[in-house]
């Protein structure tokens, strides 16, 4: 009688390999040097320009979503999660957790300023009921911060899209103002538009009674066309917004980093003052690679208090496929300061601690305890860019002794045990 490929319970069949859902997808750094490749760097620029890890929830109250799309109710893009504590959701996006995590922990009251960077998976559902996710990463600067803090955060997005070899990346500056600048603009802009709403699409005249700046953010070009003679936004900036971005351009100026002044962009509903966008384009298509500008209108609509906050958000999943389309050549980082080579079972059990007494000095140790041989284990050394390989057989590990090689010339001399950490160091100028 031959197998079932499939059980069954309560008449539901279950498979045998359970696949991720469809629309999820794996990190695998090991075997996947781009994703290697984004996560390091995203990981490096945050660490360069002094911006704190953090990490928000995966679930949250349904409310947060509620307020930060400003809707009556939870969006149909929005994965609701029963439970039983209070009714939450997938996050669609990793911002609002961001901004909440700000405040509830009340940041303000501990530090004056506050740099922040964050990446992690985001799910969505699709018009067509189907699962989306995306890796978003981010950077926000919190409290006391100045247009040069703004500039420098701009900086750092440059430099990360640079470091992964993306040419052709452009950068796109506006100003939409205050919120009072906001107000008297869109209804200037209201006022311009109400006699061409028949040549508008459905969601730019929809957009007429809710917010018209997002009219600028519309793909129909018939509906771009018309934008043409619209007054411009920078009319209507007020005395410290002009100042503000001014000095904001001139900042970018001094670190060298191109940017393209567009008048007719604006930020996504609950940004404001200086709104940017960085954009790679190729010959067929566009990519919008994120976003950023002033999120206080966010932060404000989810905890009723003006705060001030500015940041970037972006696509990791975007920036890995794009590599992958352009073929760029990422090869896999790999570099140690030793390569331990253990031979035999007592001499991996004793190897064991070197490796603990090693990197408790801050020394990157490569291990093997695996069965290759040692002329296989020192080639890896090479790949593994370690100058320093520390060989131990039986007959060391009995003696408490250790081999020490240096992998470029292959010279190598017997080391006692209690010296070696000591050598080790001295051997690398630690």
């Amino acid at each position: 009688m031959g197998r079932h490929k499939k059980t069954q319970t309560d008449g539901a069949y279950t498979p045998k390999k359970i696949p991720a859902l469809e629309g999820a997808a794996d990190v695998i750094t090991d075997s996947d040097p781009l994703w290697e490749a984004v996560l390091k760097r995203l990981a490096n620029i945050g660490k360069t320009y002094g911006f704190a890890k953090v990490e928000p929830p995966l679930l949250e109250d349904q409310y947060l979503y509620q307020s930060f799309y400003r809707q009556n109710q939870l969006p149909p893009e929005v994965l609701a999660v029963s439970g039983p504590a209070r009714p939450a959701a997938l996050r669609p996006a990793m911002l609002p957790g961001v901004l909440r995590g700000y405040y509830q922990n009340k940041i303000f009251d501990k530090l004056p300023l506050a740099k922040w960077h964050y990446g992690g998976w985001t799910y969505r559902v699709d018009k067509k009921g189907l699962l989306t996710s995306n890796f978003e990463y981010g950077l926000e600067i919190f409290g006391g911060f100045t247009h040069l803090a703004e500039a420098q955060l701009i900086g750092a997005v440059w430099e990360l899209l640079g470091s992964l070899g993306l040419k052709d990346v452009a950068l796109e500056v506006n100003n939409i103002g205050e919120q009072a600048c906001q107000q008297a603009y869109q209804d200037s802009l209201r006022d311009f538009l109400r006699g061409k709403k028949y040549d508008l699409c459905d969601n730019c005249n929809e957009s007429l009674q809710t917010r018209p700046l997002n009219v600028f953010r519309c793909a129909n070009l018939d509906c771009q066309s018309l934008l043409a003679e619209a007054p411009a936004i920078l009319d209507f900036l007020s005395e410290a917004s002009h100042k503000q971005f001014t000095s904001m351009l001139e900042a970018l100026d001094e670190m060298g980093i191109p940017y393209q002044l567009n008048p007719v962009y604006a930020g996504v509903e609950g940004c404001a003052k200086t709104n940017f966008v960085f954009k790679y384009k190729t010959k067929d298509e566009t990519y919008i690679l994120g976003e950023g500008g002033s999120h206080e209108g966010y932060i404000q609509t989810l905890c009723g208090k003006p705060h001030s906050c500015f940041g970037f958000v972006g696509s990791a999943s975007l920036l890995r496929q794009l590599l992958e389309q352009n073929k760029v050549s990422v090869s896999k980082e790999l570099h140690s300061d030793v390569f331990l080579v253990p031979l035999g079972e007592l001499a991996s059990k004793k190897s064991l601690r070197l490796f603990r007494d090693l990197t408790t000095q801050r020394i990157a140790v490569h291990d093997h305890f695996g069965q290759s041989g040692v002329k296989n284990q020192l080639k890896a050394a090479q790949t593994q860019s370690a100058p320093i390989a520390l060989i131990m057989g039986q007959k060391e590990a009995m003696e408490e002794m250790v081999i020490l090689r240096d992998v470029k010339s292959g010279m190598q001399e017997v080391i006692s045990y209690d010296k070696i950490v000591d050598e080790v160091k001295k051997r690398l100028g630690k």
